[in-house]
């Protein structure tokens, strides 16, 4: 497995963080009473649904019966997204319904129509590093998954925004190793140990990957 394949699948993980939240605050329940496959997938596509009739990710009030619902299958899964497809159709304008159905495919593994919803919100948001990060790591996911051609060039375009974008600079790392420049990963990598604490995961992790990366 790829050095790429493993932080991306960290960032993937965080996809679900920035859709349930808005749900948790407002349900008022513990989420420890669901399903588990409601809390992990159908809760935050409940707030798609919600977004795709209400258009407003901050005014979602779902009642607590329909966020404790069972009943969620495949089938309704795909019309929430589906509707939320639609609405953006006609509303291409909507950057905050963009960035969820992006994060929403990207929940349900379908990264290339996650990487065409980020095409669709880096036009809206052409500065915005962490929007240039995610459509690399679907394009990635998309395809070979690796970050060689468009992605690379996206996380660039990240780096030069922002020089010390922690995620851009760990792909771009990855992104040199794959190519052979385990000179060029190891000065990306080494940035981010001068960004976060040593002893935090994420640095214990980069200096993992930097002996790797020097004993080749």
């Amino acid at each position: 497995m790829t050095v790429f394949i493993l932080i991306a699948s960290l960032l993937l993980t965080c996809a679900l963080g920035f859709v349930l939240p808005p749900l948790w605050r407002s349900a008022g329940e513990s989420v420890q009473r669901w399903p588990v496959w409601t809390v992990s997938l159908g809760v935050p596509l409940l707030a798609v649904s919600l977004y795709a009739v209400l258009g407003n990710p901050n005014g979602l009030r779902p009642a607590p019966e329909a966020a404790r619902s069972s009943d969620i299958g495949p089938a309704q899964v795909e019309q929430m997204v589906a509707r939320l497809a639609s609405r953006l159709a006609q509303q291409p304008d909507d950057a905050a319904g963009w960035r969820m159905l992006a994060r929403s495919y990207e929940t349900l593994r379908r990264f290339e129509q996650a990487a065409d919803a980020y095409r669709h919100l880096q036009v809206l948001e052409p500065e915005n590093p962490d929007v240039l990060v995610d459509y690399a790591v679907a394009l990635g996911m998309s395809t070979s998954g690796t970050l060689a051609g468009e992605p690379e060039t996206l996380l660039a375009k990240a780096l030069s925004i922002d020089p010390n974008h922690i995620q851009a600079l760990a792909l771009s790392g990855s992104a040199a190793l794959e190519r052979g420049d385990a000179a060029s990963a190891v000065k990306a990598w080494k940035k981010i140990l001068a960004l976060v604490p040593a002893d935090s995961d994420i640095g214990r992790s980069i200096a993992a990957n930097i002996a790797k990366a020097q004993a080749r």
